[in-house]
C-alpha cells in the first residue's frame, strides 16, 4: 500500500432512514464505501425487537457497517454526521446557532466510548432560533463538502453569497455567504409527500409506474405555477385524483405528478422569501432521483445556471475532522494491516 493511499479515516453520514459509511484516503479521496438502511429509525426498531439497549443496538450497527475497517486500521478515527447525533440518536450532539461559520470548528464535538477502547465523534447540527425555530443534522456538513468540491473544481471562488438546496425527506432551502450560513429553511415536502403515497385517498388509487413519467412530472409542475396552483398544495393535491377519474391522467402518472405539484409548490414558497432578489444561480445537493426534478422546477421559475453536486457529505466530513486536529499523522505497516483485515470477521461484538 503506498503511503497516499494509506486509510486516514472513517466517515459515516447517519441518517433517519439510511446510513453510508466511506473509508476516506489522503485530502478526503473516497477508498471504499457501503451503504445500508440502517437509518436511527432502524436501529430503533432492532434495540426493540433484541431487548437491547439503544446504545448498544447502535454500537452493534456500527461494527456491522464498517467493523471491519475498525479493526483493520485501529487507529483511525470515525467521525459521523446527520440525524445519529440527535435527541432519537445515539448522543445528542450540539447545536451551533445561525449564522454558522462551518470552516471554523467552534462547538465541540460529541463523542461516544466505544466497548472495544475506540470512539466515534459526531459532528453538531445547526439551530436558527427565531419565531419559528429550524434545525439541520447532517446537512450543515453536505454544505461545507459542497463548498469544498467548488473551491476545488476550477478553484472556484466561494467567497459570494450563493443559495443551496438538499432535497430529501426534509427539503433545506440555505443561504450561504462564504463557508457561513446565514439563513435557512425546511420543507417537509419527501415526508409529506410519501405519507400521501402510503396512507391517503390518492394511494387508492394509484398504480405503480415502471418507470418515471416527466410528462406528468411537468403537468404537475405547471399546474404548481399556475393560477389555480398558487392557491397552495392543499387545495390542489386532490386533483391527483379527480383527474384520473375525469380520464386526464393514468393512475400509473399519480406519483410522477403529484411529485411535481408538491415540488413545483416547494419550489414557489422558498421564491417569496427571496423578496424580488431572485438568485441567478443555485446549487442542488442531491441524490440522481431528486436532483432533476429539482433542476425542472427551478428551470420552470428562471434560473438557468442550476450545479448538480453529489455525495459532498464525505468531503465535509473530512474537512471537519481535519480541523479539530483529529487526522495526525499514525501509520502501521501494510501486513498488520491486511492481517487485522482477514482476521476481522472474527472480531465479537459487546452488546
Amino acid at each position: 500500500m503506498k503511503q497516499n493511499d494509506a486509510p486516514r479515516l472513517i466517515a459515516l453520514d447517519w441518517g433517519t432512514s439510511s446510513c453510508r459509511v466511506y473509508l476516506l484516503g489522503e485530502g478526503g479521496r473516497i477508498i471504499e464505501t457501503r451503504s445500508e438502511p440502517w437509518g436511527i429509525l432502524q436501529v430503533a426498531e432492532r434495540a426493540r425487537a433484541h431487548s437491547t439497549s439503544l446504545e448498544a443496538q447502535f454500537e452493534e450497527t456500527l461494527n456491522e457497517l464498517c467493523g471491519a475497517w475498525m479493526n483493520a486500521y485501529s487507529w483511525l478515527p470515525v467521525v459521523a454526521c446527520g440525524m445519529v447525533g440527535s435527541q432519537q440518536g445515539w448522543v445528542q450532539a450540539d447545536y451551533r446557532p445561525t449564522p454558522a461559520d462551518l470552516a471554523v470548528p467552534t462547538n465541540t464535538l460529541a463523542t461516544v466510548a466505544l466497548t472495544n477502547g475506540g470512539s466515534i465523534h459526531i459532528i453538531p447540527g445547526v439551530i436558527d432560533d427565531s419565531a419559528l425555530p429550524d434545525v439541520m443534522r447532517g446537512e450543515e456538513t453536505q454544505i461545507l463538502g459542497a463548498l469544498e468540491l467548488q473551491r476545488g473544481s476550477d478553484n472556484e471562488d466561494v467567497s459570494a453569497g450563493q443559495w443551496m438546496v438538499l432535497p430529501g425527506t426534509h427539503s433545506k432551502w440555505v443561504k450561504v455567504k462564504g463557508s457561513t450560513i446565514q439563513e435557512f429553511s425546511t420543507s417537509m415536502t419527501g415526508e409529506t409527500y410519501n405519507l400521501l403515497m402510503q396512507y391517503s385517498i390518492l394511494a387508492k388509487l394509484a398504480e405503480t409506474p415502471l418507470e418515471a413519467s416527466w410528462d406528468a412530472f411537468d403537468r404537475g409542475l405547471a399546474t404548481a405555477f399556475s393560477t389555480e396552483g398558487r392557491r397552495g398544495i392543499m387545495a390542489t393535491a386532490f386533483s391527483a385524483r379527480t383527474l384520473v377519474l375525469t380520464g386526464h391522467l393514468r393512475a400509473t402518472e399519480i406519483s410522477d405528478y403529484l411529485s411535481g405539484l408538491m415540488i413545483g409548490d416547494e419550489i414557489l414558497s422558498v421564491s417569496q422569501s427571496w423578496e424580488g432578489e431572485q438568485p441567478q444561480r443555485i446549487t442542488i445537493c442531491g441524490n440522481e432521483n431528486l436532483s432533476p426534478r429539482y433542476r425542472r422546477g427551478l428551470k420552470r421559475l428562471g434560473i438557468e445556471e442550476i450545479v448538480e453536486l453529489r455525495n459532498t457529505a464525505p468531503a465535509g466530513i473530512w474537512k471537519i475532522a481535519e480541523s479539530v486536529g483529529l487526522l495526525a499523522n499514525k501509520n502501521t505497516t501494510e501486513a498488520e494491516a491486511h492481517l487485522r483485515l482477514s482476521h476481522s470477521s472474527e472480531r465479537k461484538v459487546t452488546s
